[in-house]
């Protein structure tokens, strides 16, 4: 009977230690995946603002006016302002996941927002405190977004220069 049960506990020693030491000769592998959404940015309208005419001794507070997603003059025109048209509004195509969760109150529209603002470069000087903000908003049609200014400010008409302006404006999609 003792050699049965040492034989037998010979047995399990072996199966034991083989099982040890096949569990101990294991390896994990990270299995990593990128998402990408294809948003397909791309512009169908620049922004024109059109020509601004200004009176360059006017000294007293800023002038703002601003737009409507029409790209009519949504404000009275007052101060350094003598005339502005209706802006052509800009569009683009951005094929987002939704793009009715625009927020005209904010700079993000669905993922979409912008690298930077059409600051004061766009009436000449920089650093003079004119500038203009622009919003991005949903058309509401075929992932086509509109971008217009939400207001122009001429804090400086002074340092304002005369002749054709451009500035860019970087349109990017984040992902939430």
């Amino acid at each position: 009977m003792m050699n049965k049960y040492i034989l037998m506990l010979g047995v399990t020693g072996v199966s034991i230690g083989s099982y040890a030491a096949y569990a101990g000769n294991s390896a994990t592998m990270t299995v990593t995946a990128t998402i990408n959404h294809d948003v397909s940015l791309s512009v169908t309208q620049d922004l024109d603002l059109g020509t601004i005419t200004i009176n360059p001794a006017y000294e007293m507070d800023e002038t703002e006016w601003s737009y409507s997603d029409t790209g009519a003059i949504s404000l009275d025109l007052q101060g350094a302002i003598i005339s502005a048209p209706d802006a052509t509004v800009g569009t683009f195509t951005a094929n987002i996941p939704n793009p009715s969760a625009c927020n005209t109150a904010s700079d993000s529209c669905g993922g979409l927002s912008f690298l930077d603002h059409i600051t004061e470069g766009i009436f000449g000087e920089k650093y003079a405190g004119n500038y203009c903000k622009v919003i991005i908003k949903y058309s509401g049609n075929d992932n086509i977004f509109k971008v217009y200014p939400d207001y122009c400010q001429m804090y400086r008409p002074d340092k304002t220069s005369v002749g054709s302006h451009s500035a860019t404006l970087t349109i990017q999609y984040t992902a939430s």
